[in-house]
């Protein structure tokens, strides 16, 4: 598995998510637009991570679409915003917040994902045609097949009642009798959906600071 480092957008590089927000507020801090910088981060995945910007007029809403098609839609779940326990309408502009607030977005109350972003700075960008601009994401987590031990793994695979394996391509078309197969997604909607299906086999190797 890779350390945890993500790519800027904006200037093609790999930087460590300790130091992305003095990257983006020092190189990418110019122009017109006052923004809201925010970082976005699985609850219980913090290897999953966003850096982006926001009009401080727009509404909570533009974050709930841009969530959506990043990380979490599948099937038109319901979602929605708190601080703590209250919740938040998501017609709440983003200019009603302050640095440094925490808010929750919950996707699915069937079976939530739950992220967790954070109002980083205010930030200058250039006008933009569209409400969210991203400037980073982690780089994707990389594991090796656990049948071959060389190629990456593409899938994990349940067989049986209780053996998962992470398989590549090539050994996924060998196995005689796979029962669910996921693939390997940057999201910590699949991480959730990972552990729902699959138990918590690989808890540690997915959900730790690294």
């Amino acid at each position: 598995m890779p350390a945890n480092k993500g790519y800027c957008f904006l200037c093609d590089k790999i930087i460590a998510k300790t130091a992305i927000k003095n990257h983006i507020i020092k190189n990418h801090n110019k122009e017109v637009e006052k923004c809201a910088l925010i970082k976005a981060e699985g609850f219980y995945a913090k290897n999953y991570w966003l850096f982006f910007s926001i009009p401080l007029d727009a509404e909570l809403s533009h974050i709930d679409d841009f969530l959506r098609s990043i990380w979490c839609e599948c099937c038109h779940h319901l979602s929605g915003f708190r601080i703590g326990r209250l919740e938040i309408s998501p017609s709440t502009e983003v200019g009603d917040l302050s640095i440094g607030d925490k808010l929750i977005y919950e996707y699915d109350y069937g079976s939530t994902t739950e992220i967790l972003f954070s109002i980083e700075s205010l930030i200058l960008r250039p006008k933009q045609k569209r409400k969210i601009l991203l400037y980073a994401r982690n780089e994707p987590l990389v594991f090796t097949c656990d049948i071959c031990k060389e190629k990456q793994a593409e899938y994990i695979e349940r067989i049986g009642w209780r053996n998962y394996v992470r398989v590549c391509d090539v050994c996924r078309d060998k196995l005689d009798e796979p029962e669910i197969a996921l693939p390997l997604v940057n999201s910590p909607r699949f991480y959730h959906i990972l552990f729902t299906i699959f138990g918590y086999l690989y808890k540690k190797e997915y959900n730790k600071e690294i």
